[in-house]
């Protein structure tokens, strides 16, 4: 025998005869049968129309409690709460740290604490856009030592965003990408990032969504940078284009490595700033760049007047090519890391 738990979703006289009143008889209730007493059919009727109207507000309670991976249970008075609070974006209160580990983590069942992290940075990303009300606080992604896959930002937030390695040892904490750019931030977006080391392959070609590029951020976007190790990456190490922004997080006192060449150590394009101004660079492996050290085109502006460089690098020092200017404050050209000369072309400047 059912419960009446059991009979939710279900209609009453679904096998049996109904007859149903008109609106007339249905507003005037049992009255308008007068002495004779209701047929059965007429009982069936009204029962099946209560049915159905339970049944309709069930569904609707029913499907909440299951988009929560839950299922309805007639002695849990919590779930439909539960279900809703759920699907409500967590109002932050003060800076916010979430936690990624991608040997760890599980994207699935990660709730981004300590002990239960998320797995990849996107699905972080991803989740606290949908779940988290950031009122201007800081979060803060705090990764595990590992090698990560890359990732997209293309929304702009309501507070900043930080993705923490270890400045002290950021080899450990490694975005790579096979087939395009590593960090990738485009229409607004903002993200701060330390202690961690970019590699980027990918393939030569006008498809820029697979260039390899450590640092790409464009369409006025902003990446701010600190404590950064730069390794292989065979279109840009660092790449502001399209009105976006490359900056140095602590402004002078900034400091990054790189360890790696490949066409470009640092581009700017297309109406974009890229800005290194007094920050120590040490390099290492004597890398070679096909291309030059430093390159602005296309109205793009690098600034690195009064960089520090130590270490040694190979290739054409800078290009200025198409409007695109390379400040170095007066300075000689043979302060940029290369081998061979500084090159201008087509209205571009190295000031």
């Amino acid at each position: 025998m059912p419960t009446w738990f059991d009979r939710f979703g279900e209609s009453w006289a679904t096998q049996g005869l109904t007859d149903d009143p008109t609106v007339a008889q249905a507003d005037a209730g049992w009255a308008y049968i007068g002495q004779a007493p209701p047929t059965v059919e007429q009982f069936n009727s009204i029962n099946q129309w209560s049915d159905d109207k339970d049944n309709w507000l069930y569904g609707q309670v029913a499907n909440v409690i299951s988009s929560a991976n839950m299922t309805p249970d007639p002695d849990d008075l919590t779930q439909l709460l539960r279900a809703i609070e759920g699907k409500l974006r967590i109002l932050l209160l003060g800076p916010t740290t979430f936690y990624v580990d991608i040997t760890n983590g599980n994207d699935t069942t990660g709730t981004g604490e300590q002990a239960k992290p998320f797995r990849t940075i996107q699905h972080a990303i991803i989740w606290i856009a949908q779940h988290i009300e950031q009122a201007y606080q800081t979060i803060t992604l705090q990764l595990s030592p590992g090698t990560y896959d890359p990732f997209w930002i293309s929304a702009g937030t309501t507070g900043a965003i930080i993705l923490n390695g270890d400045n002290a040892n950021p080899r450990s904490y490694l975005i790579k990408n096979i087939n395009g750019g590593c960090i990738n931030l485009a229409y607004g977006s903002l993200l701060y990032v330390q202690g961690i080391s970019l590699e980027a392959t990918g393939q030569d070609a006008v498809d820029y969504d697979t260039w390899g590029v450590g640092l790409n951020v464009q369409q006025a976007a902003v990446i701010a940078f600190d404590s950064i190790a730069i390794g292989p990456c065979s279109w840009a190490g660092i790449r502001s284009g399209l009105s976006g922004i490359l900056w140095p997080w602590q402004a002078a006192a900034t400091k990054f490595t790189i360890y790696g060449g490949g066409r470009v150590f640092g581009i700017a394009d297309w109406s974009s700033n890229l800005t290194i101004v007094r920050n120590t660079i040490t390099i290492q492996n004597n890398p070679n760049y096909s291309q030059g050290f430093l390159y602005a085109t296309m109205q793009g502006g690098v600034q690195a007047w009064n960089a520090v460089y130590s270490g040694t690098a190979r290739g054409v020092r800078a290009v200025a090519d198409v409007y695109g200017i390379i400040n170095i404050n007066g300075a000689s050209s043979t302060t940029i890391p290369g081998d061979q000369p500084a090159i201008t072309n087509r209205g571009g400047l190295i000031i």
